[in-house]
């Protein structure tokens, strides 16, 4: 009896290893995953990385190490339980592997590391875009927090009255990654700008008689009260027989700055050969940067029809402006970076925290690259004046949208890699040597969701807080205030 004792032990330790985790041929390949969370640098805040794996057996039992912690989980879907993910990344790297089950016994593949960085901003907030280009009738803006799994609406056009299929809301922004002081834009029904600045609400009409359209994309002055904005005539394309589908473009737009404290527009720039947009501050908020494109004739660019009919013509440079915030007065206007010279267009600068580097998207022309396939991201050393492709970021499909976290070393994009048609928010690390990591995309609890979620990503920005007014309050205000007008002021210097 004895004997037989023993030898049952012995063969549940040959089979199991005494620990669970079975014996079995070693391979040289690493598990296919879903999403691709292999060999990447996640921040040691991150939601669990929650993955599915997609290679054919029977069964499979996954092993996280890292220093003294071990979590084992058995089945396809890897789930990680939050606690336990959190004791994972406080010891330090995670070496996984992946164990599979098949006629020929257990498989131990080859294991993939995950290490663990400094934190990120807790918070990304982002519009949720359906896949019908020309209704936008269940539009939200979101914010989701990234250190687990739980997501709320800021703001939804069905929200208002039942006509607010006419209502279109976009361009939410915050000063200095923070709460107190935000804003978004609401077009058509009951639109205006909403703002919600230390504790109190308002909806304002940025357009003037002196100016072509009200405020589009903004950008919040570091240390004034100050929100430079573009103002543009934005048309868009369906394309029936072209791999990108859709191209939105302006036929005009200019720069203005809206001055908070005397409720006042003025123009910064608004040449009628040029299409100013994207404006950027550097963190002294003593320099602009933005881009623009330049038509030689612009009689003869809309006789042939203008943007609509040939916006490939359309190539963004970017543009460097110095600013007084003292004074409000602004310097000469100092080319870049001249993409057109390589017929290209620049578009989306975003200055890192430290001014130091400049995010932008490349593209083959015009404004708005998460349309075009080809559009990759690049940066800019402000120092040595310097640019490169972010090779080690980009994919075969379109990389567009971009924001830095407060401390620069994260950055979230919007790309299209994964199906080419919806748009996916990824994240990377900055490391020392200037160059990013793998990225990957925001962990969700379902690892399936975003092959099932027929939505796009659009605008991600990284707050270091909630936001502190609820939708409720947000959507009763917004559909029962008026906007109210602002008053136009003269540009100053030059």
């Amino acid at each position: 009896m004895k004997k037989s004792i023993q030898y049952l032990t012995l063969l549940l330790c040959l089979t199991a290893s005494c620990t669970g985790i079975p014996d079995g041929a070693v391979s040289d390949a690493t598990p296919s995953i879903y999403p691709d969370f292999t060999d990447i640098t996640v921040p040691s805040n991150i939601a669990s990385p929650n993955f599915m794996i997609e290679d054919d057996a029977d069964k499979y039992i996954t092993l996280l190490k890292s220093g003294d912690t071990q979590v084992r989980i058995s089945g396809r879907k890897v789930c990680i339980p939050l606690r336990k993910w959190r004791r994972l990344t406080s010891s330090g790297n995670i070496s996984i592997t992946v164990y599979e089950k098949k006629d020929n016994g257990w498989i131990k593949m080859k294991p993939f590391n995950m290490d663990v960085a400094s934190e990120i901003d807790s918070y990304v907030t982002y519009r949720l875009i359906p896949p019908s280009f020309q209704t936008y009738d269940r539009l939200s803006i979101n914010q989701r927090d990234i250190t687990n799994f739980k997501e709320k609406v800021i703001y939804a056009n069905s929200m208002a009255a039942a006509n607010a299929s006419d209502q279109c809301i976009n361009c939410h922004s915050f000063y200095n990654w923070r709460t107190d002081r935000m804003q978004f834009h609401i077009r058509q029904y009951n639109g205006g700008t909403f703002y919600y600045m230390d504790g109190k609400l308002s909806k304002l009409n940025l357009k003037t008689d002196s100016t072509i359209s009200a405020a589009v994309y903004p950008s919040w002055h570091p240390t004034h009260d100050y929100i430079a904005y573009s103002n543009n005539m934005t048309f868009q394309n369906i394309h029936t027989n072209h791999t990108d589908r859709m191209e939105a473009f302006d036929e005009e737009s200019d720069l203005v700055l809206y001055d908070i404290r005397n409720n006042a527009v003025s123009i910064i720039e608004n040449e009628n050969d040029e299409f100013e947009c994207h404006p950027n501050w550097t963190p002294d908020g003593k320099t602009l940067f933005y881009v623009s494109a330049h038509v030689d004739d612009p009689d003869w660019f809309y006789s042939i029809g203008g943007a609509s009919r040939r916006n490939d013509l359309l190539k963004y440079n970017l543009y460097s402006k110095s600013f007084n915030p003292e004074d409000k007065t602004w310097g000469k206007t100092v080319l870049y970076y001249d993409a057109a010279a390589a017929d290209s267009s620049l578009t989306w600068p975003r200055v890192s925290p430290d001014g130091t580097k400049l995010l932008a998207c490349l593209s083959s022309h015009g404004v708005f690259p998460p349309y075009q396939s080809e559009a990759d991201l690049v940066m800019f050393d402000l120092k040595k004046g310097t640019w490169r492709y972010l090779d080690e970021v980009n994919s075969d499909l379109a990389e567009s949208y971009h924001s830095w976290s407060s401390s620069g070393h994260w950055i979230v994009f919007s790309t299209r890699r994964e199906d080419g048609t919806y748009t996916r928010l990824y994240l990377s690390y900055l490391k020392d040597d200037g160059c990013f990591t793998k990225p990957f995309p925001i962990p969700q609890k379902d690892p399936e969701f975003s092959r099932k979620f027929m939505y796009s990503y659009n605008v991600p920005e990284f707050t270091i807080e909630p936001i502190k007014v609820s939708a409720r309050v947000i959507s009763s205000f917004v559909n029962s205030t008026d906007a109210a007008p602002v008053s136009f002021e003269q540009k100053r210097g030059e």
